[in-house]
């Protein structure tokens, strides 16, 4: 077991000496760069983004929805798939969350701008980690956006940002 272990602890030491892609490894999420060095980012902690990702899924009871909390810097800080739910949800949940997160507003907001906004579709559809449909949320002290949630599954999508909005509403008040 101890030869295991020490195998793995080896390949993923290996693993992370890699220089990263410039273009990601084309997992979902993977935005193809380094995580920026220093002090970590700002986010919510793991149990505040836990409570906000089951509320926001007992908000959406009857869907099977996907939750991604990010940090400041759009590093995954939580991915939660409830029993039942494909893992994809979580994937495009991230796409939500990083638009919201980019653009400082929820993603139903993002995609009306691109609508009327040359330069902010541009973007949108320069970027594969963007995705401006309903159900971003970014997470803010004050007016500091500390990370964003992003909730996938529900039809229509406005129904994603409804339930984002139980969830961070549940937590925004003891973010800091």
């Amino acid at each position: 077991m101890k030869n295991i272990i020490l195998a793995a602890t080896l390949i993923a030491g290996s693993a992370s000496a890699a220089p990263p892609s410039a273009t990601g490894s084309g997992f979902p999420g993977d935005m193809g760069r380094p995580t920026p060095e220093g002090p970590a980012a700002k986010a919510p902690s793991i149990d505040l983004a836990l409570e906000a990702a089951k509320a926001a899924v007992e908000a959406c009871k009857g869907y099977h929805v996907g939750i991604s909390v990010i940090d400041a810097n759009g590093a995954p800080k939580l991915y939660y798939i409830p029993d039942g739910t494909g893992g994809s949800h979580a994937y495009t949940g991230f796409r939500k969350a990083y638009a919201a997160l980019t653009f400082k507003m929820p993603t139903s907001q993002v995609s009306a701008l691109a609508k009327t906004d040359s330069t902010v579709a541009a973007k949108v559809a320069a970027d594969t980690n963007l995705l401006s449909w309903a159900g971003g949320i970014p997470l803010k002290v004050g007016d500091e956006v500390i990370g964003a949630i992003g909730v996938s599954g529900a039809e229509p999508s406005s129904k994603d940002e409804e339930c984002g909005l139980v969830g961070v509403n549940k937590i925004k008040d003891r973010l800091k």
